[in-house]
C-alpha cells in the first residue's frame, strides 16, 4: 500500500470541514497523510483543523496567507511525501473506499498515472450520479481520454475524485489566481499519462455550494473559463488532429456556459455577450451534425440562433429539471 497524500485547501469552511476531515479519516486504505492547508481563512476553520490534528498524527496542518485554491493546492504539493496524490475540497466529502477504489483502478492498466471514480452531485436534497453506475471500469488511451473529456463523457476535468502518481505533478502546478484552474491544467495532466482508468462506482460527493467561486454571477473573471478551455483544446489537438470535432463541441460549450450567466448584464458586458454569442454560433453547424455532441448543446445553439429570449427561457427550464 503506497502512501497517499490527501490535500485539502481550507478557506471559510467551518460549516463543512469536519464532515470532510472525518470522511477521509474513515478510509479503509490506511496508509495516507491528510494535508490541510488553511489559506488565510478568517473564520474558525483553522482551529477546527488543529483540533483534529491533535488527535490523529496522520493529519498535518499548514497555515499560510490567502492565495486562493490553486496556491493552497500547490503549497500542499510542496509538503506532500506520498507516492500518490488525491485532492478533496473542504466543502465536499468522500466514501470510505475512496482511496482503496482509486488505488485499485490505477493498477488496472500499465503506464497509468491517473485514475478517476464516478461521483455524486448534491444540490440541497437532490442527489444524482455523474454517469451510469452499472459498469466496473474502463481503460482509456490518452487520445480516448481527451475525447471523453471534451464531450463530458464520464471523464471530468475536476482535480478532485482522482488519484495521481506523484510524477504527474513533478513539474506541473495549478495556475495561481485563475478561476477554472482544473480545466486549465487537465490537458497537461492527460499529456503525462499513457492510460487513464475510470471506475463507475461513485466515491466522491460534490456538494454544490451557491456561494462558491465558480457559482457566482457573471463577472469579467468568468471569461477565464474560455481561456481554460482554449488551453485544454489546444493540447488535445496537439495530441491528435482527429479531435477537432470534439474540440469544436467543447469550445461551443464554454461560450454557452458563460452566456447562461449573462442574462442581466449591462453596459460594456452587452458587447461581450454578443461576441460570445457570435463565437458560439460559429460552431453551430459542426456541433449540430456531430453525433457525439450532447443533445442539450445542440438545443442550446438552436435556441441561441433564434435570440436571447428563447435561449434563456430554455436554460431556465433545463436548470429547473436537471
Amino acid at each position: 500500500m503506497d502512501k497517499v497524500s490527501v490535500i485539502v485547501p481550507v478557506y471559510m469552511a467551518e460549516k463543512y470541514i469536519s464532515k470532510c476531515i472525518e470522511s477521509v479519516l474513515r478510509q479503509d486504505y490506511t496508509n495516507f497523510e491528510l494535508i490541510l492547508v488553511v489559506d488565510g481563512s478568517p473564520d474558525h476553520s483553522g482551529d477546527i483543523c488543529e483540533k483534529y490534528a491533535e488527535k490523529d498524527d496522520r493529519i498535518r496542518v499548514f497555515r499560510k496567507e490567502n492565495g486562493g485554491p490553486s496556491d493552497a493546492r500547490n503549497y500542499g504539493l510542496e509538503k506532500a511525501v506520498g507516492e500518490y496524490y488525491a485532492f478533496v475540497d473542504a466543502d465536499d466529502y468522500v466514501e470510505t473506499t475512496y482511496l482503496s477504489y482509486l488505488s485499485m483502478l490505477i493498477n488496472k492498466a500499465e503506464k497509468c498515472l491517473v485514475s478517476q471514480a464516478n461521483h455524486f452531485i448534491e444540490r440541497g436534497k437532490r442527489v444524482r450520479t455523474n454517469t451510469d453506475v452499472s459498469g466496473q471500469w474502463v481503460i482509456f488511451s490518452r487520445k480516448e481520454a481527451f475525447e471523453a473529456a471534451l464531450y463530458h463523457d464520464r471523464i471530468d476535468v475536476s482535480g478532485c475524485g482522482k488519484l495521481y502518481h506523484k510524477s504527474v505533478f513533478s513539474e506541473l502546478r495549478f495556475p495561481k489566481g485563475q478561476l477554472y484552474e482544473d480545466t486549465y491544467i487537465f490537458g497537461d495532466v492527460l499529456s503525462r499519462t499513457e492510460n487513464y482508468v475510470y471506475g463507475f462506482k461513485p466515491q466522491y460527493h460534490y456538494v454544490i455550494n451557491p456561494g462558491s467561486i465558480v457559482n457566482r454571477p457573471y463577472s469579467e473573471k468568468s471569461l477565464e473559463f474560455i481561456l481554460a478551455v482554449e488551453r485544454l483544446t489546444d493540447l488535445a489537438l496537439k495530441e491528435d488532429k482527429a479531435l477537432e470535432e470534439a474540440c469544436c463541441r467543447r469550445r461551443a460549450h464554454s461560450c454557452l456556459s458563460v452566456l447562461r450567466y449573462m442574462e442581466q448584464c449591462r453596459g460594456d458586458d452587452l458587447t461581450i455577450r454578443d461576441e460570445l454569442r457570435d463565437r458560439a454560433l460559429q460552431f453551430r453547424r459542426k456541433v449540430c451534425h456531430d453525433p457525439k455532441a450532447p443533445e442539450r448543446d445542440k438545443a442550446a445553439l438552436r435556441l441561441l440562433k433564434l435570440g436571447y429570449l428563447p435561449f434563456y427561457t430554455g436554460w431556465h427550464l433545463y436548470n429547473l429539471f436537471r
